[in-house]
């Protein structure tokens, strides 16, 4: 498909399709949250094996209990729930952009939006049931109701995430980002076994091979691959902005989503390469990050010109922060690491959320502009395939006027008969003949009728005298009048027949 073709179709009006499609995604989410409750209760009455089950136990192979099936089951049909959300939601109104993107790329994109929604949907489920857990203290439920209690669970997290991964737009997936780092974050501090592991750093978390060191280094790793795709949302917003006129530059987009991009690498190779595998390697990706930021940031004045001048002035202080850390560290070392990390963390963050929230603010208030400029975009770029489409209707249109042309028929100019004539006389009398009959041998009847003898009789006339129009006695034929064909509206009017009766000759 075609660049204008696939613009057209992302930048067209909602039909009644898209709407229909709209009110069907609730419909597609129940419908997923009933199937996942429904696998999760047959997968959860097997597991148990008619023993009962407490709310909530640590992790350890052959102890099952409601939290851990309820979380396994999140975490394998809530992928497939809001994988398939994802991609099914990508015709609704203000989703349409990604029918624009390359399968790969989209694929990626979907990918890691149903991994972040069910990493969020798999904590919040683990923290709700341990916490039920605290309440009900050494309870242990019987096989039948925790099959149901996990079906419920399971079914209710699908649902929410179909719906969740649905609408989403920049400013929902930037806190979502936010949400799903900051608690990955406390949860491998609160679940580390090495209770001072701030006198160090916080990449130390990652350090330690068990299993809080292995889901802290996938929460970077998952963090760094979603800011990558973050770079989608804010790359269509920037666009979106330079074509309502609000942002100046047609390259900001690009910049800002490479840099974007770039530090999405540098954070998931923070947990690719923890500090026991490689200390330089790790160093780097830690120290590239906090430096495109801190370029992103220095950029942002010059390639976001025509935002508001609140932001810029938050980005400098942001920048100064940063700035001031850096040197407390490097400089009088009287900042931790940890305390510096965990500065450069928030300004990070705290940073993409404000940028985001104005992009948002600005596109909300620009909306009727840019619909504007989205139209007379399309029809610019339509522009050729129109005119081409024009002349191919006016070649088509000219030919089957001059085919009618051809098949209408000529005007005709003929005498209205006498009644009682017949058609023999009408032809006879076209083609100069008289009514009369023969009177004789050698003598012929008519307009021009000689006798035998060479004598004149009739209307005959003599060489070199003029037609004697009043001899008493003779009929004269009546002047035929013209009788004209109807012509078609497209032909131009054609000039009468000439009369049959006119002789040429004038007095």
């Amino acid at each position: 498909m075609s660049a204008v073709r696939r613009s057209a179709r992302a930048g067209s009006p909602p039909t009644g399709r898209y709407r229909q499609r709209g009110i069907n995604v609730e419909v597609e989410a129940l419908i997923a949250g009933l199937c996942s409750a429904l696998i999760a209760l047959g997968f959860a009455f097997i597991v148990f094996g008619g023993m009962s089950v407490p709310i909530w136990t640590d992790w350890a192979w052959g102890e099952w209990s409601i939290g851990m099936v309820s979380v396994s089951a999140v975490v394998v049909l809530g992928t497939v729930a809001a994988g398939v959300g994802y991609w099914r939601s990508r015709r609704l109104v203000g989703q349409e952009w990604r029918l624009e993107l390359p399968t790969w790329k989209f694929t990626l994109d979907a990918i890691v939006v149903a991994i972040v929604h069910t990493a969020l949907g798999a904590l919040a489920t683990a923290v709700l049931l341990f916490v039920v857990q605290l309440a009900f203290r050494r309870l242990t439920i019987d096989p039948v109701s925790a099959s149901i209690g996990c079906a419920v669970t399971t079914g209710l997290a699908a649902y929410m995430l179909y719906l969740a991964v649905s609408r989403l737009n920049t400013v929902s997936l930037s806190q979502r980002m936010f949400l799903f780092v900051g608690v990955g974050l406390l949860t491998a501090m609160a679940t580390s076994t090495d209770p001072v592991w701030w006198r160090y750093q916080i990449s130390v978390l990652g350090a330690f091979g068990n299993r809080p060191s292995i889901s802290f280094n996938a929460i970077l790793i998952v963090a760094g691959i979603l800011v990558t795709t973050f770079a989608l949302y804010v790359d269509r917003d920037i666009r979106n902005l330079h074509t309502a006129r609000v942002i100046r530059y047609r390259g900001a987009a690009p910049l800002v989503s490479t840099l974007f991009i770039a530090m999405g690498v540098a954070l998931a190779g923070i947990g690719m390469v923890p500090v026991n595998v490689s200390v330089t390697v790790h160093n780097v990706f830690a120290i590239g990050l906090s430096a495109i930021f801190g370029l992103l940031m220095l950029v942002s004045p010059i390639a976001l010109r025509g935002m508001p001048l609140p932001f810029f002035l938050a980005t400098l202080g942001g920048l100064v922060l940063l700035i001031g850390a850096t040197w407390l560290f490097y400089g009088p070392s009287i900042l931790p690491l940890t305390n510096y990390e965990l500065i450069a963390f928030g300004v990070l963050f705290a940073w993409i959320t404000m940028f985001v929230r104005f992009l948002a603010a600005l596109l909300v208030s620009n909306a009727a502009e840019l619909e504007a400029r989205t139209q007379e975009q399309l029809q610019e770029a339509a522009g050729p395939a129109q005119q081409k489409r024009s002349r191919v209707s006016f070649k088509r249109a000219t030919k089957a006027e001059e085919a009618a042309r051809a098949a209408a028929p000529w005007p005709e100019t003929v005498a209205d008969s006498e009644p009682g004539r017949s058609r023999e006389t009408e032809t006879e009398t076209e083609t100069g003949s008289g009514p009369g009959t023969e009177s004789g041998p050698g003598t012929e009847s008519g307009t021009g009728t000689e006798s035998g003898t060479g004598a004149a009789s009739g209307t005959g006339n003599k060489p070199g005298t003029e037609p004697d129009t009043d001899a008493p006695g003779e009929a004269q034929p009546a002047e035929p009048s013209p009788r004209t064909v109807p012509l078609p509206d497209d032909l131009p009017p054609q000039p009468p027949l000439p009369n049959p009766h006119d002789t040429g000759l004038r007095r």
